[in-house]
């Protein structure tokens, strides 16, 4: 349940941007920033998240970003432009917290089944974006756009009240000295390791928000119809919902030499779909497809790759929290400037080669950080 409210809470209310602002009588540009916020509550906020957990400890931590999703969420159904604006930053907040948390309740928790339950919850990630968006056009149509408001704060809720209640069960993690705690979370911005971490996961933050943000746009220029365009993009989310139910209990059985031989691999069909940029001048759909479905699969990989090593590349939760808190501030960091920087090279020249080789190097980039991290045993 938790794994619903990660994603979801961000990307439906995008859908809504126009009768929303019709409602608050102002002009749709002036809602860009409620797209904007999340992104910038996850580059600040991941970084205090370890202190967070060490303050109020792992249970009550994630209590309390849970809680803050569902207020920011009930802020939100009193529609005007204040409750809107800090519903969605307290929204950022939680799940900015919730991103770092998870890896280290599955570790803390579930330690002998760190596969299924990273499964459960990226999945869970995917699936409820992926449903909140098809729930949106038919919820809208019969009930009102008001509708969709009241729907995304009901898992919240049940996330909240479910959370409450079962973490009373689960067994009291073993604390660390706060002295510990200090040093490790120090550390790991001077662990060379961590590092390749984080440039891992800000090459995938990078290559799935600058899809997200400008394939579709890419993808019109080239004279596809808007149906076109939503199923192609839809195919995206697909790929990652199926390698989010499968890679993560993979990844465990592996040894180290085969997940390096399934890196290569998905970095290849990377490669793929850059080179395929070359020769982007087309409005084929069997063109368009083969672009989504590579870039699916090596964006989806890699994210559920590195959720998962932040859980079996750590000895304790605390390293847990502390990498995760690290990779995910500077990753998140570079995943909200890439659209930015990919707008203004599209406004210069859609198709401009410049694009296509920066891709390409960051694929190799990626190829040679996540080959030596596979290789070591501990960050």
């Amino acid at each position: 349940m938790i794994g619903l409210i990660m994603r979801a809470p961000i990307t439906t209310p995008p859908l809504i941007l126009k009768p929303l602002a019709t409602t608050l009588n102002i002009p749709l540009g002036s809602l860009g920033i409620l797209t904007t916020l999340p992104i910038l509550m996850f580059v600040v906020f991941s970084s205090f998240s370890s202190i967070t957990a060490k303050n109020l400890g792992l249970k009550q931590a994630t209590l309390m970003a849970i809680g803050l999703t569902l207020l920011g969420s009930l802020l939100r159904l009193i529609v005007t432009m204040p409750t809107i604006i800090i519903g969605t930053i307290l929204i950022g907040i939680g799940i900015a917290h919730l991103n770092v948390f998870m890896p280290s309740l599955v570790g803390t928790f579930f330690p002998e089944k760190v596969g299924l339950y990273t499964t459960i919850y990226t999945f869970s990630m995917f699936f409820g974006n992926a449903i909140f968006n098809l729930l949106t056009a038919p919820a809208s149509h019969f009930f009102g756009w008001h509708s969709i408001l009241v729907i995304l704060a009901l898992p919240p809720f049940l996330s909240f009240v479910g959370w409450a209640i079962i973490s009373r069960t689960l067994p009291k993690v073993n604390e660390d000295t706060s002295s510990r705690k200090t040093h490790t979370v120090k550390s790991m911005w001077r662990n060379p390791n961590a590092w390749l971490l984080l440039v891992m996961f800000g090459i995938q933050s990078v290559l799935s928000y600058t899809y997200s943000a400008w394939m579709p746009s890419l993808m019109s220029y080239h004279n596809l119809s808007a149906n076109a365009v939503g199923s192609l993009t839809s195919v995206f989310a697909i790929i990652g919902l199926l390698i989010a139910l499968c890679l993560p209990q993979l990844l465990i059985q592996l040894s180290s030499k085969q997940i390096c031989y399934l890196i290569a691999i998905v970095n290849l069909l990377g490669l793929i779909a850059g080179g395929m940029l070359f020769f982007q001048n087309t409005s084929s759909i069997l063109f368009w497809l083969i672009q989504s479905v590579l870039i699916g699969v090596i964006v989806g990989f890699f994210f559920v790759n590195i959720m998962t090593m932040f859980v079996t590349k750590t000895r304790t939760p605390v390293e847990t929290i502390s990498i995760s808190s690290m990779a995910q501030t500077g990753g998140y960091f570079m995943g909200g400037i890439a659209p930015l920087i990919y707008g203004v090279a599209f406004s210069k020249n859609p198709t401009g080669n410049i694009q296509v080789v920066v891709e390409l190097c960051l694929v190799l980039v990626m190829l040679f950080t996540s080959l030596k991290i596979a290789k070591i045993k501990y960050i």
